[in-house]
């Protein structure tokens, strides 16, 4: 092989290897890129409590039967309705939480609040509805308890800020989850969720 042929075939190889490189790495790229859209496009994932959109198929529609609850769980027989208190983290007021859950397994929640904040005057509302689900089992450190009747709600909240005289208009999606003893007493939150990647979490209950 002469000179100038050894030449041209070392030439191509380079050429070829620095394709194969190249494709690699834009490959890497792709993969990369795929990975954090994901990431950005996906909701968050959590407990219940924390990420209630992951048991929100658990909401029927109007033509769907509702999982109603059965021995060892509370059986409702009028309209039952729940009332608390929420606070921040400090102990601050943070509003009033009203539940009602009618015999056919029907939740309505309701939630309003106004109080300051540093300079601003916050007004909140929300209206959630959905249901029980018998079917959900409650899960905690000390293994599960068959007799927690779980319920999910969902809905929109609304929020005004004022700053001196000034209004700002917000809000979102917000869900309202529990579980209810037998013995009536209930425990759950209030989930505010813009966006389901910025959650504000209060807390209610026992």
């Amino acid at each position: 092989m002469s000179q100038v042929s050894r030449s041209a075939v070392i030439r191509h190889c380079k050429h070829k290897g620095n394709t194969i490189v190249l494709l690699i790495i834009i490959a890497l790229f792709a993969i990369v890129a795929v990975f954090f859209l994901n990431m950005a496009t996906t909701d968050p994932v959590g407990p219940v409590e924390q990420c209630p959109w992951v048991e929100s198929n658990r909401i029927v529609d109007n033509f769907a039967e509702i999982n109603l609850p059965q021995s060892p769980q509370i059986i409702f027989d009028d309209i039952t309705k729940i009332s608390k208190r929420l606070t921040s983290e400090d102990g601050s007021n943070r509003g009033k939480l009203e539940i009602e859950i009618a015999p056919d397994g029907i939740v309505t929640a309701v939630w309003k609040a106004k109080y300051k904040e540093d300079i601003y005057e916050k007004e909140f509302s929300a209206t959630c509805m959905g249901n029980v689900d018998a079917d959900m089992i409650y899960v905690d450190e000390n293994g599960t308890d068959k007799s927690k009747l779980f319920f999910i709600t969902e809905g929109r909240f609304l929020v005004q800020v004022f700053k001196q005289g000034n209004a700002k208009l917000g809000g979102g999606e917000a869900y309202v989850v529990g579980w209810i003893s037998p013995d009536r007493s209930a425990k759950g939150t209030l989930v505010l969720a813009p966006d389901k990647k910025r959650t504000k979490i209060y807390a209610w209950g026992e």
